[in-house]
């Protein structure tokens, strides 16, 4: 297949290397066309070239890709998917839809997969391997779109493919997402320790991992899920409390229950 990346950051460029073992990969980068070319991730970069693609994928900030298709929509066809890679869905897919004539075809997706780093320069398709992988059908979706993306994301080497709605989505990518940078940046944030790195182990290393953030792309995720954010962060700092009640209380009884019940949590996973 031809297939165009629209944004060629750390996902994007990810996406085109690995996509490039099987498929004839195009691409294009305000700042890393160039950049992309050297390193063999896209045969070129020429935006007329989407017109003929048969995959394009929108791999920009979520409002990006709005902008970038609303700016370019003379470039697409009914006769392409085109498919994002965004971290949330409702807004973008609301808005993408309204700019598609009929008969047109988009699938949504969320490669649940990343660094801490930023850029073109930390691409690596082997990111990918073993993560898990969300599609989110849209009222321009096929069963047969759907299968299309979930063949490109086993061929990336991610391990589970599940298919959400796009509230689902943004629902538990609020939990499991969003809320653990929002804990890892609070964390960090709160640190008043001189020295710190020196005394860190494992835990505190494996929990703030993700605090070094790539800050305009999370700062637009968490706005355009502001709500379920916020309803996630109200139920953590509840279930905070009762640890910190516990405590006060110097009640061991609680803090062992509460140890066991996340514990036996976990441990299905």
């Amino acid at each position: 297949m031809k297939i165009f990346v629209v944004g060629l950051g750390l996902i994007g460029a990810s996406f085109a290397q690995g996509l490039s073992n099987k498929h004839d990969v195009y691409g294009f980068d305000l700042v890393s066309n160039q950049k992309a070319l050297e390193k063999g991730y896209i045969k070129g970069n020429d935006l007329n070239e989407i017109t003929t693609s048969d995959v394009v994928i929108l791999s920009l900030y979520p409002k990006d890709n709005v902008l970038f298709l609303k700016q370019h929509i003379q470039l697409f066809t009914n006769k392409q998917l085109i498919m994002d890679v965004a971290g949330t869905k409702v807004e973008m897919i609301d808005q993408i839809e309204s700019l598609l004539p009929a008969g047109y075809r988009y699938v949504s997706a969320h490669p649940m997969a990343g660094k801490e780093k930023k850029g073109i320069d930390y691409a690596d398709w082997k990111l990918f391997n073993n993560a898990n992988f969300i599609i989110c059908e849209t009222n321009f979706s096929s069963k047969n779109d759907v299968s299309i993306v979930r063949e490109l994301a086993f061929e990336l080497g991610f391990k589970k493919v599940s298919e959400l709605d796009r509230y689902a989505h943004d629902r538990l990518i609020g939990f499991t997402s969003q809320l653990p940078h929002a804990l890892a940046v609070a964390l960090v944030n709160s640190d008043i320790y001189q020295d710190t790195s020196r005394f860190t182990g494992d835990s505190y290393r494996d929990l703030t991992r993700i605090a070094m953030i790539n800050e305009h792309l999370w700062q637009e995720l968490f706005f355009e899920n502001i709500k379920v954010l916020v309803e996630e962060i109200n139920r953590f700092e509840s279930e905070l409390d009762k640890l910190k009640q516990a405590l006060i209380s110097e009640d061991k009884e609680m803090l062992i229950e509460l140890f066991i019940a996340s514990t036996k949590k976990r441990s299905g996973f």
